[in-house]
């Protein structure tokens, strides 16, 4: 027995309904600094980190042990170690992420961390 359109469409809004919305939150990256350079995230809570490169060189998001601490939704849109995120000037990308463990995780331009590129993630337990 085959499953009708009407079954299929049921099933599709009861997925839909059990799927919360990823709470958004903008990470910008232009020369030599992050904005903001602390963000706030829950355990267990959905996010699309959206990084958007505002400056003129190529930064990167390096985060190994956040990367390493979250579900991602999509490894894909990071490099093949899955510890950070490249964007050329220009560019934007998502990061869907939901946290797993509590912790401070440290992020930097792994070109400009000289510079001051630096950042924090900080995790907290849900209330």
């Amino acid at each position: 027995m085959g499953i009708t359109a009407f079954t299929a469409l049921v099933l599709g809004a009861a997925l839909l309904a059990e799927s919360p919305t990823a709470q958004l939150v903008p990470i910008v990256t232009a020369d030599y600094r992050f904005e903001p350079s602390e963000i706030s995230l829950r355990v267990g809570t959905r996010y699309r980190l959206h990084v958007e490169s505002r400056g003129k060189d190529t930064h990167e998001l390096t985060a190994p042990a956040f990367f390493e601490a979250v579900e991602l939704k999509n490894p894909d849109v990071l490099n093949a170690e899955r510890t950070e995120l490249l964007l050329q000037p220009g560019e934007q990308k998502d990061v869907n992420v939901i946290p797993r463990r509590a912790g401070r995780f440290p992020f930097v331009c792994a070109d400009h961390d000289w510079a001051g590129m630096t950042g924090v993630m900080v995790v907290k337990d849900p209330d």
